[in-house]
C-alpha cells in the first residue's frame, strides 16, 4: 500500500506522491486521516492531538486536520470554538473594510 515513515501510539504517517498522510488507526480511514505537505507538520499535528494542545497561529486547513485526527470530543469542541472565532473575526474585518469604502465614496 503506502510507505510508513513514522509511528507514534495509534498514529501513523505515510509518504505519498504529493506529501504525507497522517492517520489515526483507531478511526475509520475515511474519517481519521488528513493530507499534509510536510513531514514535520504531520508529526507536529500528531503531537498536538496527543497532548491536546490547540495551536493559535496556523491556518484553518491545519486546524481542521487536527479535528480529523482526534477522538477526544472536548479537544474537538475547543478547536471548533477557535474556528468559529476566526470566522467571526474574518467577517468583522470584511464588514469594516466595506463600510470604509462606502464612507469614502460618499465624500
Amino acid at each position: 500500500m503506502y510507505n510508513k515513515v513514522y509511528e507514534k501510539k495509534e498514529f501513523i504517517i505515510f509518504q505519498v506522491k504529493n506529501g504525507y498522510i497522517a492517520y489515526n488507526t483507531k478511526k475509520v480511514f475515511k474519517d481519521g486521516h488528513t493530507h499534509l505537505r510536510c513531514f514535520e507538520s504531520a508529526k507536529t499535528a500528531i503531537d498536538l492531538v496527543i497532548r491536546k494542545k490547540v495551536p493559535r497561529s496556523t491556518d484553518l486547513y491545519y486546524i481542521k486536520s487536527l479535528i480529523r485526527l482526534s477522538e477526544d470530543n472536548i479537544y474537538i469542541s475547543k478547536i471548533n470554538e477557535l474556528i468559529k472565532y476566526r470566522e467571526e473575526k474574518l467577517n468583522r474585518e470584511k464588514y469594516n473594510k466595506n463600510t470604509i469604502k462606502i464612507l469614502k465614496r460618499s465624500i
